[in-house]
């Protein structure tokens, strides 16, 4: 071979060992990663010392090199020998260290100007020959210790070192035997060792991967792992081509740049396959992370991403085929089926595909893939030895998984089927539990889904409901008050200006349940029916309060700061709703003898009114978790409508209402609610201030 091959190779070899050591510092986070580095590094600067000097491979810098490349070869060897064998390995590790060191001096000694004559003559007693055989044999007999040595756990990690250090020694053991018997150094080997130091270096940076695993996780991205890998990979294929297309080139003359174009011209067509190939894309992944990562998967992208999918609008695609690639994806799984079941029927039924068929079907409780799921706790794979059920396998071809969906109240509420991975992929307990929990978030995910559809079909039934609560507390109020008017006439009855006032109340109690009658049968929000548009004249809610106060038996007080309170941005009549509610409650909850004060203020753009009384009060849970829930109520004969009326009321009108109460101490009720005559604006610099 050509002084000219030999500086191509060493120099390619130093530069792909310069690389691999730069790489072993940034993906290895151990104690051996500056060790492995350093054998790297060391490999390259001998090898551009020999593609410096290819006539000089054995003396001068390229010898000394040499000489520094066997010595680290044996330091990184015996850091793990010490680390993995543990204290036993103390006496056999000095032992090893005081001879290494020695068979290292003397190498470096045989390097002397009186020695190097014998590098002339390669004899098996040249001093050259003798020394770096010594430190060669003792590389191989280190590495042999560490691989034997070593439990079967630890032999994952080790064996890569072993082999490449190990072997690399041996090659040097070969070429030294062969100078040794034909008096010669032969230029294939001397040359041949950079190729195979390229190689080696290769399996050292895999070796800082697998030895940064036994410490703790690296700190690069996998997405910039497996697209660096690709462009690697891509970059060495379009280079061996391009290589080829060269040397037929050289060859022939006449056809060889047609070759050379057509081989490049088909290389990138098939490159551009392979990088838009998802099966070629998944087998790379694959290979990337069963070398470089303790974890199969990035478990918060893997998150991530389910999260985005079954959170996508319905616009993207269906929920049911969210739901499937939320879980194929996570195992590159190309199609699928869901299946689910209600709680209330044990027949699993087709709910959707992806990439397979629509073909609907239901599984009764009987069926095989029923009976195989039970609760739901384990994860079906369909084999040889255990295949599909039948009628699936007809419908939907080759099935591989089946992932139980399991709702933490429901149990079991459905089953994704999923077809064979687009590359092989090797199950284990990490991919197991991963799709047990995907099955979980996509269970809960469903069961939303259909909680959503049951609750939009009862909102009419609701919103029914809700009316005729309100109409039933109403036609109450209207009840209590012809109670009050009856009892009044029997000793008023003659009395020409209580019967017209008893046919002004009978009169508005008739219209009252009418008007309450009618908006029973109208659809829609009963708030939007209580907030009808603004009269011409703003109600003055002083004038209503009087007027509420006296038509009550009990003694009511209204007091007022100013006279010139204002009027109510708010309709008369839900206004006398709201109060009415509340001052009811509060006259129930005072004593015969204590009045309940009414008090009204303005405050900025708001009119402030407490209704207090001296009752019992209430404890602040009760406040914050009864009060204002609908149809809970303490009261023997209550609804538990009135609070939360008047307190939708209020807020439909831009108001609020704030309690405060005290056991012992009573309760006031002040509603805050906009005036007419406010600006928008000076309403939102007083809640700014207020805040």
């Amino acid at each position: 071979m050509t002084a000219t091959a030999s500086v191509f190779l060493h120099a390619a070899a130093a530069a792909f060992c310069l690389a691999w050591s730069l790489l072993v510092l940034v993906i290895g986070r151990s104690a051996s990663t500056p060790l492995l580095a350093a054998a790297c590094a060391i490999s390259g600067l001998w090898a551009a010392a020999v593609a410096l000097t290819p006539g000089r491979p054995l003396e001068g810098l390229a010898g000394t090199l040499e000489v520094l490349r066997l010595a680290v070869w044996f330091a990184v060897l015996l850091a793990f020998y010490r680390r993995v064998v543990g204290p036993d390995s103390a006496p056999t590790a000095r032992r090893f260290a005081l001879l290494g060191s020695l068979a290292v001096l003397l190498a470096l000694l045989s390097l002397l100007p009186q020695t190097l004559n014998a590098l002339a003559i390669a004899s098996l007693g040249s001093p050259v020959l003798l020394a770096r055989l010594g430190v060669a044999l003792l590389v191989v007999l280190l590495a042999e210790n560490l691989y034997r040595n070593a439990d079967e756990d630890a032999r994952w990690y080790v064996n890569l070192p072993c082999i490449a250090l190990g072997g690399l020694a041996v090659f040097d053991l070969l070429l030294y035997a062969d100078a040794a018997l034909s008096r010669d150094f032969s230029a294939p080997l001397l040359n041949a060792r950079a190729a195979l130091t390229v190689l080696a270096v290769s399996l050292l940076a895999i070796a800082a991967v697998r030895d940064g695993r036994w410490r703790q996780k690296p700190r690069f991205s996998r997405q910039a792992v497996f697209h660096g890998a690709t462009l690697i990979i891509a970059g060495a294929f379009l280079v061996g081509v391009g290589a080829l297309g060269e040397v037929l080139r050289l060859l022939q003359a006449d056809w060889g740049a047609t070759v050379q174009a057509s081989l490049l011209a088909g290389a990138s067509l098939m490159l551009a396959v392979a990088l838009t190939s998802a099966s070629m894309r998944s087998r790379v992944r694959n290979l990337i992370v069963d070398h470089f990562f303790s974890a199969r998967y990035d478990y918060r992208r893997e998150w991530l991403r389910c999260v985005a999918l079954l959170s996508a609008p319905d616009d993207d695609a269906p929920p049911e085929q969210r739901a499937i690639r939320a879980m194929a994806d996570s195992v590159d799984s190309p199609a699928g089926l869901l299946l689910t079941r209600d709680a209330a029927a044990p027949t699993l039924r087709w709910a959707g595909s992806w990439n397979l068929p629509s073909a609907p079907l239901a599984l009764p409780a009987h069926h095989p893939l029923a009976s195989d799921l039970g609760p739901g706790e384990a994860v079906l794979e369909f084999s040889t030895a255990r295949p599909p059920p039948a009628d699936l396998h007809e419908v939907y071809g080759q099935l591989w998984l089946a992932v139980p969906l399991t709702h933490p109240r429901d149990g079991l509420v459905g089953t994704i089927l999923l077809t064979p991975p687009r590359a092989p992929f090797v199950l284990d307990r990490e991919v197991f539990d991963l799709l047990r929990t995907i099955g979980r978030e996509v269970a809960m995910f469903l069961a939303e889904r259909r909680a959503a559809e049951r609750l939009a079909e009862q909102r009419p039934i609701e919103d029914y409901a809700r009316r005729f609560a309100f109409v039933a507390h109403d036609v109450k109020t209207v009840a209590s008050q012809l109670t009050l008017l009856l009892a009044n006439a029997e000793d008023n009855l003659q009395d020409p200006e209580f019967q017209a006032d008893m046919l002004l109340t009978v009169r508005a109690s008739a219209d009252r349940i009418n008007t309450l009658i009618g908006r029973l049968g109208q659809p829609g929000d009963v708030m939007a029916v209580e907030a009808d548009p603004l009269p011409t004249a703003a109600p003055d809610p002083l004038a209503l309060l009087r007027h509420m106060a006296e038509t009550q038996a009990h003694p009511v007080e209204v007091t007022t700061e100013s006279p010139m309170i204002g009027r109510l941005a708010m309709p008369a009549e839900a206004f006398q709703t709201a109060c009415g509610h509340l001052l009811n409650n509060a006259i129930e909850a005072s004593p015969p003898a204590a009045p309940v004060e009414i008090r009204l203020r303005r405050a900025g753009p708001r009119i402030e009114i407490d209704i207090a009384d001296h009752g019992p009060g209430m404890a602040p849970e009760f406040v914050r978790d009864e009060l204002f829930r609908p149809l809970s109520t303490s009261k023997a004969a209550g609804s538990g409508i009135g609070a939360w009326q008047a307190r939708e009321l209020l807020a439909s009108a831009g108001g609020e209402l704030t309690v405060f109460s005290q056991p012992g101490m009573g309760t006031t009720m002040r509603l805050m609610l906009p005036a007419a005559d406010a600006d928008p604006r000076s309403a939102l610099a007083h809640e700014g201030g207020r805040a």
